[in-house]
C-alpha cells in the first residue's frame, strides 16, 4: 500500500472517530481488570498505547538511551458501522516510534511506521501483551519478562525486560484523571523499573547492553478536556530503588491543568499517589531546535517538599527531538536523562526519560 493511502487510511479513522467518541468505551471507576489480559489490547477503547524506553550501557562503556513505542487507534467504535465502506478499511491502525540516542556521539536517530490489522502488518492480543507492527514488536513471555524489538536500516534493539517490582496502576480505583468530566481519564498501567539485558544495534555494529527500561500502557477514548495544548512528562529512575512518575499538563494560557499527578513507587513496589500541588516542576533553561524550530524547556528542578525531595533533571544531550512528521504529523522531545540531587536528605542520582509534547505545535490528543 502505498504511503498516501496509508496517510488516507488514518485520516478517515480520525473522522469516524471522532463522530462516534461516545460510543467507545470509557475510562470509569468499577472497570474490572484482569492480568496478563489487561496487558493486552483493549480494542473497545479508541485509543492505546505500549510504550518503552530504557538507559543501557554496552560492556566497551557505551551509553545509549531508547524509545519504543507502539499506538493503536481504532477506526470505528465495536458494532459501529464505518462511515465510508472500503475493503481496505480496517478496524484498527497502529502506528510506531523508535529511537536510540548515542549518549557520547550525542546523536539521536529515529523512525516511525504505520500499519493496520489484516495482511500481516500489525496485530496486538487481547489475551496478553503480544503487540506487532511489522518486525517491532512487544510479547510478555511466561515467566514474566518482556521482549523488545525493532529493526530499521542497520539500527535494531533485541532486549529482554525483566520486572524488577511489581506493575502499579496509577490514579485512584485504576482511573488516571486528566480532566475535569468522567470518562476524561485512562486507565494507566507501569512497569517502573525493568532489568534491561540484550543488545543493540547501530549501523550493523550489535553491542551487549544492561541496563534499565520503563514501560507504560495506557488506553481511554476521551482524555483530554479540550484546553490543553501539550505536556511535560517525566519518568526517574532513582539510585536508591525508587521511581518516580510526574507530569503537567498545559493549558493555552500558560497555566497547569489542575489534575496533573504522579506516583512515587517505593524499592519494593509500594505506589503513593502524588498531587499536583505536593510538587514543583521549574525549568532552569531552553532548547531551540534547529529542525522544527520549537523552543523547548531543557534542564528543570523538581521539588517535593514532603520527601526532602529536590531533584535536578539534566538531558544527556539537547538534541533529541523526535520528527515523526511521515505518518502522525506530530513532533515532540523524548530523551534521555540524569538526575542529581537530595532525596530525603541524603545526596541521590539517577536516570531517566522526559516527554515534552506541544511546543512544536498542539497536541490535540492524548
Amino acid at each position: 500500500m502505498t504511503k498516501i493511502a496509508l496517510i488516507f487510511l488514518v485520516f478517515l479513522a480520525s473522522l469516524v472517530a471522532a463522530e462516534s467518541a461516545n460510543s467507545f468505551r470509557r475510562a470509569l471507576p468499577g472497570y474490572e481488570f484482569s492480568f496478563p489480559r489487561d496487558h493486552g489490547s483493549h480494542p473497545d477503547f479508541r485509543t492505546e498505547w505500549w510504550y518503552f524506553t530504557g538507559n543501557v550501557k554496552a560492556e566497551d562503556g557505551r551509553e545509549f538511551g531508547y524509545e519504543l513505542t507502539i499506538f493503536r487507534n481504532a477506526m470505528a467504535a465495536p458494532g459501529q458501522q464505518a462511515a465510508v465502506y472500503s475493503p481496505l478499511l480496517a478496524g484498527q491502525v497502529y502506528l510506531g516510534h523508535f529511537a536510540i540516542s548515542d549518549i557520547a556521539a550525542k546523536k539521536h536517530q529515529s523512525w516511525e511506521r504505520i500499519g493496520r490489522e489484516g495482511f500481516g502488518q500489525a496485530s496486538a492480543s487481547t489475551e496478553k501483551l503480544d503487540v506487532r507492527l511489522g518486525n517491532w514488536q512487544v510479547v510478555m513471555q511466561e515467566n514474566g519478562s518482556i521482549l523488545v524489538k525493532a529493526a530499521e536500516g542497520g539500527h535494531a534493539l533485541d532486549l529482554s525486560l525483566a520486572p524488577a517490582k511489581p506493575f502499579v496502576m496509577h490514579g485512584k480505583g485504576g482511573v488516571h484523571q486528566k480532566s475535569e468530566k468522567a470518562g476524561q481519564a485512562s486507565h494507566y498501567i507501569s512497569f517502573t523499573r525493568l532489568n534491561t539485558t540484550g543488545t543493540i544495534t547501530l549501523g550493523g555494529e550489535a553491542l551487549a547492553v544492561t541496563g534499565l527500561s520503563w514501560m507504560d500502557q495506557e488506553f481511554g477514548s476521551d482524555q483530554l478536556g479540550g484546553e490543553e495544548v501539550g505536556w511535560d512528562w517525566f519518568a526517574l529512575q532513582l539510585d536508591n530503588g525508587e521511581d518516580l512518575m510526574v507530569y503537567q499538563l498545559r493549558r493555552a494560557d500558560g497555566s497547569v491543568n489542575r489534575f496533573s499527578s504522579g506516583s512515587l513507587v517505593d524499592a519494593v513496589g509500594n505506589k503513593t499517589e502524588l498531587s499536583g500541588e505536593s510538587y514543583t516542576i521549574r525549568a532552569t533553561g531552553g532548547w531551540i531546535s534547529p529542525h522544527s524550530k520549537a523552543k523547548y524547556p531543557m534542564g528543570w528542578v523538581i521539588s517535593i517538599p514532603g520527601k526532602e525531595g529536590e531533584l535536578i533533571v539534566t538531558p544527556r544531550f539537547e538534541d533529541q527531538e523526535m520528527l515523526t512528521t511521515r505518518y502522525t504529523g506530530t513532533v515532540y522531545w523524548e530523551g534521555a536523562i540524569s538526575v542529581s540531587g537530595t532525596w530525603r536528605g541524603k545526596p541521590i542520582g539517577g536516570k531517566g526519560f522526559v516527554e515534552l509534547v506541544g511546543y512544536a505545535g498542539k497536541m490535540d490528543r492524548l
